[in-house]
């Protein structure tokens, strides 16, 4: 009881310090918070230029669930996992079917609007191909078979939060969220 005590009276003691800590005034005129270093919600948003990675090494691969009807596995290549400035996580994914095909592709995820894209698309050669749908496009929530929709509500937006860093997005994977 004696450490609550304590640590009540350290706090309401350090306030006014903390309050005036270098002669700012966290507060403006108007008793709003007046922080700096939070972004403009009034400035456009802007895309930071996203580059192709290395083509995927299974050893790479951390496969994910998706729904109990998604018969492909579905996985994450781990070294190419990325949590922009931008607000984008950017991976490359890769989908490989009961019959043995396999597709690749470096997509991003946007969490703020919900949106997708498809930034390359992987050959059978192991390079790559810039996508023809290369454009911002919005996740649906409907079909239990969107990896889309798995990998932002999930593990990459849990709650329409953006991941902190590409760890916490392979923690939320590996923990199956």
């Amino acid at each position: 009881m004696k450490i609550l005590w304590r640590s009540a009276l350290m706090l309401c003691l350090s306030l006014p310090v903390l309050s005036h800590a270098d002669g700012v005034n966290i507060f403006d005129d108007t008793g709003q918070i007046n922080n700096e270093n939070v972004a403009d919600d009034d400035k456009p948003w802007h895309e930071l230029q996203a580059h192709i990675p290395a083509y995927p090494k299974d050893e790479n691969l951390v496969p994910f669930y998706v729904s109990a009807v998604a018969n492909n596995t579905y996985a994450i290549d781990k070294s190419t996992l990325d949590v922009g400035k931008d607000g984008v996580v950017r991976y490359v994914l890769v989908i490989k079917t009961k019959g043995g095909a396999k597709n690749v592709s470096f997509e991003g995820i946007r969490c703020e609007t919900r949106e997708r894209r498809i930034y390359a698309i992987g050959r059978d050669d192991g390079g790559w191909d810039r996508s023809h749908e290369n454009r911002w496009q919005a996740i649906s929530g409907e079909s239990s078979l969107s990896y889309h929709r798995a990998l932002a509500d999930d593990y990459f937006c849990p709650d329409g939060v953006i991941v902190w860093n590409p760890a916490q997005a392979l923690q939320n994977i590996k923990a199956g969220r």
